[in-house]
C-alpha cells in the first residue's frame, strides 16, 4: 500500500518526465497534475484520487508510478524511463512557491525553471521538510 504523500511526490517527479513518457499528450497531462497539485480547495485524499486517475488513465504513466512507488525513498534518484538504466544518483530540485515539480539532476546540468510557476528550482532542506 501507498501512503499520499508518497503519490504526491510521484505526481511532482513526474512532471519532467511526461515528454519522453508520453510525448503527445505530455502537455495535457502535465498541465493536469500541475492543476491538481495546487489546488488547495481539496483535502488531501481527495486530491491523491483525482492525481491517481491522471496517472492510472495512461499505460506508461500507470507503469511508471508502479515502478516509483516501488522504490524505497532512501534509493530514489532519476532513474530514467522502466526498462532503461540502473538508478543513477542524482539531486533533487523542487519548486520552491507551489512544491508541484520536482526534477533530478545529473551531473553538471543547468537548474531549469518551475514550468508552473517560473521560478528557479530550489534544492529542498537537508531535513526533508518544505
Amino acid at each position: 500500500m501507498f501512503t499520499n504523500d508518497q503519490v504526491l511526490a510521484a505526481s511532482r517527479a513526474i512532471r519532467p518526465l511526461l515528454p519522453k513518457l508520453i510525448p503527445a499528450l505530455a502537455d495535457q497531462i502535465d498541465c493536469q497534475l500541475s492543476q491538481l497539485l495546487n489546488q488547495t480547495d481539496l483535502d488531501e485524499t481527495t486530491q491523491v484520487d483525482h492525481l491517481l486517475e491522471v496517472l492510472d488513465a495512461y499505460p506508461e504513466s500507470k507503469s511508471w508510478l508502479d515502478q516509483f512507488l516501488q522504490t524505497p525513498a532512501t534509493e530514489r534518484g532519476y532513474s530514467g524511463l522502466p526498462g532503461g538504466s540502473p538508478l543513477a544518483a542524482a539531486t533533487p530540485y523542487i519548486c520552491p512557491i507551489g512544491n508541484d515539480y520536482t526534477w533530478y539532476r545529473e551531473a553538471n546540468e543547468e537548474i531549469p525553471l518551475c514550468p508552473t510557476h517560473l521560478v528557479p528550482l530550489v534544492s529542498p532542506p537537508a531535513n526533508g521538510q518544505s
